[in-house]
């Protein structure tokens, strides 16, 4: 049976290490994401998701809410830690958890018009990837020496669609301290 679901507080440790595990081929190409180290704490205070198969967590993505101590760059929700473990990995269980979470947290309950991600621009396939489910790019920007980092976002609320990038950049900027929704 697959569920997807907050994760549990008994499950951190073991999410760490699915993290942590997932993220080494990155750190290998020489792209050090956050969530390759994150700590403990970390996960306790981030909105977390898994797909679960069976008792065993098989997929993770997270959720940086604008008013968090932990932001995304604009005022809306923010993927990050986005992991497959190892055993379940090119099955799209973190394609299915990513649109689950799109549609169940970020759009239902906390009713956000649009959500965001950043990826290395030098990684050989994530940007092409979060394009397919929906992702364009609105910015780049270098946070980290080891890369470069491309800002994403999807548009959830059908208000927004005829946006394009150069006009999402716009208003995500205009409205960075602004959260209406």
């Amino acid at each position: 049976m697959i569920t997807n679901r907050f994760i549990k507080k008994n499950e951190v440790k073991e999410l760490q290490l699915l993290l942590h595990e997932a993220y080494k081929s990155d750190t290998q190409l020489g792209i050090n994401f956050q969530a390759a180290r994150v700590t403990l704490q970390h996960i306790e205070n981030t909105a977390t998701f898994v797909t679960e198969i069976n008792h065993t967590i098989v997929a993770t993505v997270s959720v940086r809410l604008p008013w968090s101590k932990n932001p995304g760059p604009y005022a809306i929700p923010h993927l990050g830690w986005v992991a497959t473990h190892s055993q379940f990995s090119k099955q799209g269980y973190a394609t299915q958890l990513i649109d689950w979470v799109e549609k169940e947290y970020i759009q239902k309950q906390l009713k956000a018009p649009m959500v965001s991600l950043g990826t290395a621009v030098e990684h050989p396939w994530l940007k092409r990837f979060y394009t397919s489910v929906g992702y364009q790019p609105v910015e780049m920007v270098q946070k980290t020496p080891d890369h470069l980092t491309v800002y994403m976002v999807k548009v959830l609320n059908r208000k927004f669609d005829q946006l394009e990038s150069e006009q999402l950049k716009k208003y995500l900027n205009k409205n960075k301290t602004k959260v209406r929704y």
